[in-house]
């Protein structure tokens, strides 16, 4: 059953994704980023840079896509783009991360609750959440690839192996500078679990607190010394997103809150009967919900790659914890956000929550016009 769903899942992401980009083609529509990451793969393979675009030239004087974001996750796409020198590869492998993220969370899922109807209702849960289709529905960014290996990370800790844990964790780390945020929240997560409020017996828990390090070096290290080498002006640009701006700011904050409410709806709200649950995934929303762009508060966007999977982690734990809690009514919920705030298949406009432009509609303009 799981594997056929995934199957339909896949062939529907595919099918999306191929749909968007031709009706854009259509249009004369091109995606920034995927020609960002297209060119700097064909420039490095081509011996014309070192991930050098042209738009982060012009617009950041950025020598290399690593003067802006740190993703050495970029030399292992090298490969597969050799071998494919085409945008649909980029497209299509960031689909099936999807599909392995789902596959991962089942086999997570499976171990920590014993119960394989509950990991497959969990991971169905996960490929019908809205968020998860506002991942993969714009554009390409190599964030999402860090998803299947979250939550292979948080089964490796689950199975107290602490070297494929670590591996998973470089992984993780590998597609951008703030993906060592996970890393800390999973952390917080481990140590509230286990210790509560009880600071003084926090540092008690090395490993978790050996990750949390882990992440944050990862973040000062690419935002400092790093991404500022590969920049003529040699500092992180990314710091202009948080200055403060109020009037435009609530209105942005308003729409993450409203964010942050429909990602409990889809998880049934579980995680909020206990702070180790919710906690961490507050903590991982407020980088998004302080920013000055409408696109990282609402879904629609990559922005919430390490949301997501951290909300499935903590669902999956909060589930165990609470046998209570009833799975089916998962899937009720994780159905009825998806009706509404999906951007991909939802029947409602739910703008300024949802941003983008649903199948039904791309099926419109691609055989129709604007």
């Amino acid at each position: 059953m799981f594997v056929l769903i995934t199957f339909i899942f896949t062939l529907f992401l595919m099918l999306f994704s191929v749909l968007r980009f031709e009706t854009l083609s259509k249009y004369c529509i091109h995606d920034i980023d995927l020609q960002i990451f297209s060119e700097s793969l064909q420039t490095t393979l081509t011996g014309q840079g070192f991930f050098f675009n042209e738009w982060e030239w012009q617009h950041w004087r950025a020598w290399s896509h690593f003067g802006t974001h740190n993703s050495p996750i970029l030399f292992l796409l090298l490969l597969p783009y050799a071998l494919v020198p085409s945008q649909y590869t980029l497209i299509l492998l960031q689909d099936l991360m999807v599909t392995i993220s789902a596959i991962v969370l089942f086999k997570f899922a499976g171990y920590i609750l014993n119960d394989e109807k509950k990991a497959l209702i969990v991971s169905v849960a996960f490929l019908m959440n809205p968020i998860t289709h506002g991942i993969v529905r714009y554009d390409f960014r190599p964030d999402v690839l860090a998803m299947p290996f979250m939550f292979l990370f948080a089964y490796c800790v689950a199975r107290n192996d602490t070297k494929k844990s670590l591996l998973a964790a470089l992984f993780v780390v590998s597609v951008k500078e703030d993906a060592g945020l996970f890393l800390i929240a999973y952390s917080m997560f481990e140590i509230l679990s286990k210790r509560g409020f009880a600071i003084r017996t926090w540092l008690e828990e090395k490993r978790a607190v050996g990750f949390a390090l882990l992440g944050l070096s990862w973040i000062l290290i690419s935002i400092f010394l790093i991404i500022p080498h590969f920049n003529t002006s040699h500092r992180y640009i990314y710091f202009i997103l948080y200055k403060p701006e109020m009037g435009k700011r609530a209105f942005i904050f308003a729409v993450a809150f409203a964010k942050l409410v429909v990602l409990f709806l889809s998880v049934a709200f579980v995680p909020l009967r206990r702070p180790a649950y919710w906690l961490p995934l507050v903590s991982l929303w407020s980088e998004n919900a302080f920013s000055s762009r409408l696109e990282q508060a609402a879904i629609g966007f990559q922005y919430d790659y390490q949301l997501l999977p951290m909300a499935f982690i903590v669902l999956v734990y909060a589930l165990k914890e609470y046998g209570s809690a009833n799975p089916k009514k998962l899937l009720l919920f994780s159905f009825i956000s998806a009706l509404i705030f999906s951007p991909m298949v939802g029947v409602i406009d739910a703008y300024p929550v949802t941003l983008g432009i649903s199948f039904w509609k791309y099926i419109k303009l691609f055989w129709g016009g604007l």
